[in-house]
């Protein structure tokens, strides 16, 4: 191998570095999201236990709540995209979330796939790099 060759292979290997970072952000990031649908789920379920007219503490969030009184027990609003909430059923809600942690699951697999598939491409390039740096 030669220097421009060697040149070459670290660069790609720097490549693969940040993609792997990359990666591990994403994968954290979906992780977060699963977490705070999650928490949504809960907090549906709990409050569609509620009579109405009862008092409650509704959680916002950095260990936040505020003082809520019940009026409609059995609705929920839900954004579906694009700044857009629509308002639904809870159990319709619930199910939405549902199939929304699904598809992030899948996402995550994916995202997991690429990873490894990129970690055996790092780890072949850093391991012929170093055989060719200890042959010089």
């Amino acid at each position: 191998m030669d220097e421009e060759e060697l040149a070459q292979s670290l660069r790609t290997l720097e490549f693969y570095k940040v993609q792997l970072q990359t990666f591990d952000q994403q994968y954290e990031y979906l992780a977060a999201t699963i977490s705070e649908h999650n928490r949504a789920i809960e907090t549906m379920k709990a409050y569609k236990e509620l009579e109405e007219g009862s008092e409650t503490l509704v959680p916002i969030g950095a260990s936040s709540f505020l003082p809520a009184r019940v009026f409609e027990s059995k609705r929920a609003m839900v954004g579906i995209g694009a700044d857009i909430v629509v308002d639904t059923k809870i159990d319709d809600a619930i199910s939405k979330l549902q199939e929304r942690i699904k598809e992030i699951e899948d996402a995550m697999k994916t995202i997991g796939l690429k990873y490894q598939e990129m970690a055996t491409k790092a780890a072949e390039l850093s391991a012929k790099i170093q055989e060719l740096y200890n042959q010089e």
